[in-house]
């Protein structure tokens, strides 16, 4: 049998090829009833979109690239999962991509490489939400959405949580349990450390910063090993870590050198993915933020943006939560 081509499905639906074509690459221009008659018309004559040649023609390729920090996150392959199911339900393909916390120069190489493909939208957790690579993506009709960063001044669409308010969260809750000397471990820039600085100050509290610029377990591992090192007079008595990964780590090291959590230290982890319940040596008190619906929200903001370039740019932020497990509370006897 021929294969069935857009004039069949037209003949078939009693609308002109252009209606097909609309429907297939611009259906906001279809009323619904007529979207679903070629719809039906396509199932009747086994119709398939030839998506390559499709694109060709109306530079669409129906993918958008979603790029993060590190795959190995648990909370970043949340994220591509509900980003996924989202877009797959609209029809696209997402493309996943990774930079790395820090690492601009990788992060400029991608971007370079990506204004040059034909994405039809982009969601990117940026090291810089100032980068005029995005603005060069953006000029040449890919529109993009930061997830996971605010952008200043609505510049572009953002989906993210309130890191302040989780920062907030987190230090409140080791001062409700009595601890005056807190420690950060992460990276001091982020709205995560100063919400939990902020808290810690106005209650007469200490913050010390043990610094890190990566995100990894590794990271955790050096801050445990170092904190251990203490005396029990030098020591912080309780630490917020940026992620769950970090916390992780810590809680590892410094329970290999005998430390007791959350007796000797109490620990509150970020994320608070599947390692924060179930992977952890002990279960993480942690700050949730809805990783999936962060993605799926993603998502539907960049469609919206695709289909009408001209609307308003918004800002989506999720209030996160604090979960508390055994890691900050004592457990009876």
């Amino acid at each position: 049998m021929a294969r069935a081509t857009i004039r069949d499905v037209a003949r078939v639906a009693g609308v002109s090829d252009g209606t097909v074509s609309n429907t297939l690459n611009r259906p906001h221009l279809v009323n619904a009833g007529t979207r679903e008659r070629v719809l039906a018309a396509m199932a009747e004559t086994g119709y398939v979109p030839n998506a390559a040649a499709r694109a060709l023609r109306v530079g669409r390729t129906r993918t958008i690239g979603l790029v993060v920090l590190d795959f190995g996150n648990p909370f970043f392959a949340d994220v591509a999962g509900g980003a996924e199911r989202t877009a797959t339900a609209a029809g696209a393909d997402v493309a996943l991509f990774t930079t790395g916390l820090g690492r601009h120069e990788r992060e400029d190489r991608l971007l370079r490489r990506l204004a040059e493909r034909r994405l039809d939208g982009l969601i990117i957790t940026p090291n810089d939400v100032d980068d005029p690579l995005l603005t060069t993506i953006e000029e040449r009709g890919t529109p993009v959405v930061v997830l996971a960063r605010e952008v200043p001044g609505r510049r572009r669409s953002a989906v993210r949580s309130d890191d302040l308010l989780g920062g907030e969260l987190a230090a409140r809750h080791l001062l409700d349990n009595g601890h005056r000397r807190l420690a950060f471990a992460g990276w001091r820039h982020d709205e995560r450390y100063q919400g939990a600085s902020r808290t810690a100050s106005a209650a007469g509290a200490t913050l010390t910063w043990m610094g890190t610029r990566a995100d990894r377990i590794a990271d955790g591992l050096t801050i445990g090993a170092r904190i251990a090192e203490l005396s029990p007079t030098d020591r912080p008595t309780a630490v917020f870590c940026a992620n769950d990964l970090i916390a992780t780590g810590l809680v590892q090291a410094v329970t290999h050198q005998g430390l007791r959590i959350p007796e000797d230290l109490a620990v509150v982890g970020f994320d608070d993915t599947d390692l924060a319940s179930a992977a952890a040596a002990v279960e993480l008190t942690s700050v949730h933020q809805p990783a999936a619906e962060l993605g799926e929200a993603a998502v539907r903001l960049l469609l919206a943006e695709m289909t009408d370039p001209h609307q308003p740019h918004q800002d989506v932020v999720f209030r996160p939560e604090l979960v508390i497990r055994e890691s900050t509370v004592r457990r009876p006897g």
